[in-house]
């Protein structure tokens, strides 16, 4: 039902464009169970286990527990971007690892950044947000990255060699 309605949607996406279309689609849902891993860990650990310790870089208070969680969702979405979203079955698994985690560096460091920032810089955050700030900055900052990691991932990544057509 739900690829019927994708596919329906789809197709009023000019031709040359569907597949990118379905990847962007795929990728988004890919990134929701990442976004779930990463606020289900970072959650259990800052709400149910009470791991709020945190370091400075630059003057910056960087969350340890975000640090973490981030990483755990940058795993969970390579995997499901290598083998569903861009259903890349090459075996250089170790090269595509490599990218991608040095795309995911910059942007967990943006994420990082950007969390600090927003969870104990803008004090509008904690006037509309109360004690769900962090949480809050976590969602904006996922909302900045994720075209730049779409990108990242469909033209550096996991992009299709060309074939030699005869």
């Amino acid at each position: 039902m739900v690829r019927d309605i994708v596919e329906s949607q789809i197709r009023h996406v000019p031709v040359r464009y569907q597949r990118t279309a379905r990847q962007f689609l795929k990728f988004g849902i890919t990134g929701t169970i990442g976004a779930l891993v990463d606020f289900g860990s970072y959650n259990l650990m800052t709400r149910l286990f009470g791991f709020v310790a945190f370091y400075e870089v630059l003057g910056q208070k960087i969350i340890i527990a975000n640090n973490i969680s981030v990483f755990l969702a940058i795993v969970s979405n390579f995997v499901f971007n290598k083998y569903w979203t861009f259903r890349d079955s090459s075996e250089h698994v170790v090269q595509q690892w490599t990218g991608y985690f040095i795309l995911n560096f910059v942007t967990w460091t943006l994420n990082q950044l950007l969390m600090s920032y927003l969870t104990f810089e803008v004090a509008g955050m904690e006037a509309i947000f109360g004690s769900q700030r962090d949480n809050a900055a976590k969602a904006i900052a996922i909302a900045v990255i994720l075209f730049l990691n779409f990108a990242g991932s469909k033209f550096l990544i996991f992009r299709k060699r060309q074939e030699i057509v005869a």
